[in-house]
């Protein structure tokens, strides 16, 4: 047994809304990921060219439905609720973990052209209720290198605590970067009044 496979459903929360990532998505998607390859390069690890074709972001989407099916990870495309559902990023669960520790970390980018509207918070939000409604985790954890502050209200906005920084943690844009941890369990989201319900 592998562990609770959650059902694919999408959330939507008042401006944005997340729904699984799937190989239909791949024209839309890999178009997103090639416009923004500037904006994200410096927050990601090294990627090969092939990362931002559509063929490998064919192969991207293949893994999410196979980590989906294994309940090894759960990745959404950001959905702007006022643009007709457009495709404006990405966020994930991975590293999905069930048993004792039943815990995931949280990735996501956002477009450039989306930034500033609070679309990445809202996603940050709607994804703990799926975490925690649906999939059964008991914690989520995001990391964010420390410069990144963008990212970092983000995170606190949506909710989570910063638990402290792991030294040289990610390899990212070919560099060992520190990053700081942030998390949030499941009694910490029971106990916000203002959580999204998970639907």
């Amino acid at each position: 047994m592998l562990g609770h496979v959650p059902p694919r459903i999408r959330l939507d929360g008042r401006t944005t809304a997340i729904r699984p990532l799937s190989t239909a998505d791949v024209d839309e998607y890999a178009a997103a990921v090639a416009a923004n390859r500037e904006h994200t390069q410096p927050w990601e690890p090294v990627h090969a060219e092939a990362h931002y074709t559509r063929a490998g972001q064919a192969e991207t989407l293949r893994r999410d439905a196979e980590a989906w099916d294994l309940g090894t990870g759960y990745a959404f495309s950001i959905l702007d609720r006022g643009a007709g559902d457009r495709i404006i990023g990405r966020i994930a669960l991975g590293n999905v973990v069930h048993g004792a520790w039943r815990n995931a970390t949280l990735g996501y980018w956002v477009a450039a052209a989306a930034g500033g509207r609070g679309h990445a918070t809202e996603a940050a939000q709607l994804i703990c209720a799926f975490a925690f409604d649906h999939a059964g985790l008991h914690r989520v954890q995001p990391a964010v290198i420390p410069r990144n502050i963008r990212s970092i209200r983000v995170v606190e906005k949506a909710g989570f605590r910063r638990e402290g920084r792991a030294l040289h943690y990610l390899n990212i844009a070919g560099r060992w970067e520190d990053h700081d941890i942030f998390a949030m369990t499941l009694e910490d989201w029971l106990a916000r009044s203002d959580r999204p319900v998970g639907r």
